[in-house]
């Protein structure tokens, strides 16, 4: 008879390098930088001291002139909005005690040392896609200061009530397109977008040239041509080093799928992109599925605006709808009150309770402006400075 092994004598290793699930670095970081041309602008103002930091805005001179005539009485005055802005903090940790960190197969401090920062580049992340799709405030938001808290100025498109999605559309009448065509508009959101529909209403890059085309005319009144009324116009990003423009457009991976499958955006990327030496695997966005461009507009793939702000039902025959964010320089602030910092737990159990952390105070959000002569502006007067706001169909995969 063969001799068999006792299972309490049986070999079992275990790796002391510990797999974790998949974190994605943020798509966002390349268009953050402390200049005013960035799509987010990142502001240390708060770094040292302070409660809220108000970002002055103040739109280009748009009067007329007086030519020969007399100039003094008849000098144009300045329009300009201070923006407030606020930041929360954002802590998170891991502890255990001696007796289970000796008894484990792995490092735990090590390893919760790099979850920690994973962590907090997660959690910014989230926070910056939450932020796309905010409606902008000159109140401090909700649950600042509390637990978990609230690091996204303004108030969060899954905290809005009906009401507040009206006043923002209606605000915002010259900077939202709802599917293909201008005609789908209507001051009720609810309306609006349920006009969206999953066959002429998908992404394509007909729709993002739409997109683009209200961003170059935002600013105008088409009610009365020629008189400034205090919007903002969206002014192009520019690519560092460059003196090329373009928009650039953040969407998810509902909105990007059927963007790839656009026509007229595979053919640009087959035929009209230049061949590159090499592998063409490593470049060309058809193998890679890497950020296309046409038109003046870069495309970048978010996937965490699907996971976090698609629509659901609300489209033409009950579709889910997916926004898009078509943006400009100065889209969305990024407000740093302190860059993350490692912290430990110091009052342990006689030092048998060990516990480190992360913590971080940060603030996001649009950028927005109230028009002209309008004080104390409210949720429905202010209006975003650098984004074209778009909602496509958002139809998932069979």
């Amino acid at each position: 008879m063969l001799t068999g092994n006792h299972v309490n004598n049986e070999l079992i290793k275990f790796r002391r390098r510990v797999t974790s699930d998949f974190l994605r670095k943020s798509r966002f970081d390349p268009f953050m930088g402390s200049a005013p041309t960035s799509v987010i602008i990142r502001m240390a103002d708060l770094e040292s001291d302070g409660k809220q930091l108000n970002v002055p805005l103040v739109t280009q001179l748009s009067g007329p002139g007086v030519g020969a005539g007399t100039l003094r009485g008849n000098e144009e005055q300045l329009d300009s909005y201070g923006m407030p802005l606020w930041a929360d903090w954002a802590r998170n940790a891991v502890a255990n005690n001696r007796a289970a960190n000796k008894e484990s197969s792995f490092n735990v401090r090590s390893t919760a040392r790099e979850l920690l920062s994973g962590w907090a580049r997660r959690i910014v992340r989230d926070d910056l896609v939450d932020m796309l799709l905010s409606i902008p405030s000159s109140t401090i938001q909700a649950n600042r200061f509390q637990s978990p808290g609230n690091r996204v100025n303004g108030i969060k498109w899954s905290a809005a009530t009906a009401a507040n999605k009206n006043s923002w559309t209606t605000a915002n009448y010259d900077r939202v397109v709802f599917g293909s065509a201008l005609a789908n508009y209507s001051t009720t959101f609810a309306t609006a977008v349920a006009n969206v529909d999953s066959t002429s209403d998908k992404m394509t890059a007909a729709v993002g040239s739409l997109l683009k085309r209200q961003a170059k005319q935002s600013g105008v009144d088409p009610n009365n041509p020629g008189v400034y009324n205090g919007r903002p116009k969206i002014t192009p990003y520019q690519i560092p080093e460059t003196d090329q423009e373009i928009y650039v457009c953040f969407l998810g991976s509902r909105a990007f799928r059927d963007l790839q499958q656009d026509p007229t955006m595979y053919q640009a990327n087959r035929d009209a992109r230049s061949r590159e030496s090499g592998d063409p695997t490593k470049k060309n966005p058809i193998f890679t599925g890497g950020g296309m461009v046409y038109d003046g507009v870069l495309y970048l793939e978010i996937p965490e605006i699907t996971q976090r702000l698609l629509l659901k039902g609300v489209g033409a025959a009950s579709i889910d709808v997916e926004p898009v964010f078509l943006c400009g320089q100065a889209a969305f602030a990024y407000v740093m009150g302190q860059m993350p910092r490692p912290t430990q737990l110091e009052d342990g159990d006689y030092d048998f309770v060990t516990g480190m952390g992360i913590e971080a105070q940060y603030g996001v959000g649009k950028i927005a402006k109230a028009p002209l002569n309008v004080s104390g502006a409210t949720v429905g007067d202010l209006v975003d400075w650098g984004v074209v706001t778009g909602f496509v169909s958002g139809v998932g995969d069979a």
